[in-house]
């Protein structure tokens, strides 16, 4: 009697341990209809992946001569645009054929090819003094630069200064190949000498 007693609590045990599974087996599922299954796939985030202190890249022509040389204190890259942060970044043109152009920020953006480089506050553009010109002096707060073209571009409010004359405008193109500069508008102008020199 007491075996068949054993044998009913047995029963009623399993029973009770194989309703629990079947309901939680249905918990489980109804949650995995109500969220997003995922991929396997990691989510990537804008998170950098390394960094880099004192930073210098110099890039060559064809023939392997310098035309272009990029420093920073310190470099950041993001892997999910593939691009870079910079921190007072310094670019130089190298190319003989060329004004020299120096161009100093407090930051800098660059895209992964490198054919766009974004310039933020406290942007200087210094071309050196070449022959009897006057060094230029291009000052604003952002600049959009393009080194393949040698070309530097912004929207914003810009001084440039060329020896003792000073202008200033607002949105500009400068062709350092060239040796085009335009001002878009807003133009305010003090020559000095005879005539307006070119730059």
């Amino acid at each position: 009697m007491r075996k068949r007693h054993y044998d009913q609590l047995a029963a009623a045990v399993s029973i009770v341990l194989l309703a629990g599974l079947g309901g939680s087996s249905y918990y489980l599922a109804e949650l995995s209809e109500r969220f997003p299954r995922g991929t396997g796939e990691r989510k990537m985030t804008h998170e950098p992946d390394y960094f880099v202190e004192r930073f210098s890249l110099t890039r060559v022509n064809e023939r392997g001569e310098p035309t272009f040389r990029m420093s920073a204190q310190r470099l950041v890259h993001f892997p999910d645009d593939d691009t870079s942060e910079f921190a007072r970044p310094v670019l130089i043109s190298l190319d003989p054929a060329k004004p020299r152009l120096t161009v100093t920020a407090d930051r800098g953006t660059a895209g992964s090819k490198g054919q766009e480089t974004h310039l933020y506050d406290n942007v200087v553009l210094t071309r050196a003094a070449e022959g009897d010109k006057p060094p230029l002096r291009i000052t604003t707060d952002y600049v959009l630069l393009l080194p393949e073209q040698d070309i530097a571009r912004t929207d914003r409010a810009v001084r440039i200064a060329y020896g003792d004359s000073v202008l200033t405008g607002v949105g500009m193109q400068f062709n350092n190949a060239a040796r085009t500069l335009d001002v878009q508008s807003r133009v305010q102008s003090r020559w000095v000498g005879s005539k307006s020199p070119s730059p």
